[in-house]
């Protein structure tokens, strides 16, 4: 299927494209289905902040390891009020008094967001001054936005930083997912290689608009998958997503396989195994 599905998708998500699951996909399969909310905008109804026009978000400034490989063949979402693109989240970090785009997050419940481990974890502390806007689109917040009242890195990217390990999340102040929804989740044992993957999220490039980029699972090891999903500096953190049809085992709708976090020939995530869906639900 690859990259060349984005050009069908006309600048806009069509949320209700299912990718069926490749004929490899056997094997132990357990997950957490992907919920699409009630889609209400009214941010006081689950504790979010509502965010004034004219509210200054400065662009992304990291380093860019992400990579566009071949072609750029991203698409922009607009409008983001459509699910998944209302559960995937635009983190900022404000420092020196500056607020700025920072990485991407996805909804996993009602107050979790997941996200890579450097999102939330650098130079041997949780960063501060984090803030979450689910559904952000260029200058406006239709759910408004949350803070961290937790901040988790795995253990083992605390350790080292290690990329193997690279993921973490935060629990917000709000119960904003009731509202945006939230992606599933599922491991398997199998090889997913041929798997569908969408990655959307907040490219450092695109001035705080949602882009997403597709293709399919490349190599599958056992702690990290690798994909040729177009990213950039900013889309760390976003879900590698398939979206698997309704009654499929384990994770129906829009399902997360990784979290997306490196670039180079490839690009690539820390896989989601049976121990770290075990992980990650605990924190819900």
């Amino acid at each position: 299927m690859g990259k060349r599905l984005a050009a069908l998708l006309s600048g806009v998500l069509t949320a209700g494209l299912v990718l069926a699951a490749p004929a490899n996909a056997s094997g132990v399969l357990t997950g957490v289905p992907a919920y699409e909310g009630s889609g209400i905008q009214d941010p006081a109804l689950v504790g979010a902040t509502p965010v004034k026009p004219g509210h200054k978000i400065e662009g992304f400034s990291g380093a860019s390891v992400q990579s566009i490989i071949g072609p750029d063949n991203r698409v922009r979402v607009n409008p983001t009020t459509t699910f998944p693109a209302r559960a995937t989240v635009l983190i900022t970090r404000t420092s020196g008094g500056v607020e700025r785009q920072h990485c991407t997050g996805w909804m996993y419940s009602a107050s979790l967001v997941l996200t890579a481990g450097h999102c939330v974890y650098g130079g041997g502390a949780y960063y501060t001054g984090l803030r979450f806007y689910p559904g952000y689109n260029g200058d406006t917040a239709p759910y408004g936005s949350c803070t961290a009242t937790t901040l988790i890195a795995s253990a083992g990217y605390r350790a080292n930083g290690a990329p193997d390990e690279d993921y973490g999340g935060a629990k917000l102040n709000c119960t904003i997912g009731n509202t945006v929804g939230w992606y599933g989740a599922f491991s398997t044992t199998a090889s997913l290689n041929g798997t569908p993957t969408t990655i959307q999220g907040y490219g450092g490039d695109k001035n705080k608009q949602q882009w997403l980029s597709t293709d399919q699972i490349r190599v599958s090891n056992p702690l990290r998958l690798y994909y040729q999903n177009d990213t950039i500096g900013g889309n760390s953190g976003s879900a590698v997503a398939t979206n698997r049809p309704a009654g499929s085992p384990g994770c129906s709708g829009w399902c997360s396989l990784a979290f997306h976090a490196y670039g180079g020939t490839q690009n690539s995530g820390a896989r989601i195994t049976a121990a770290r869906l075990t992980e990650v639900n605990g924190w819900r």
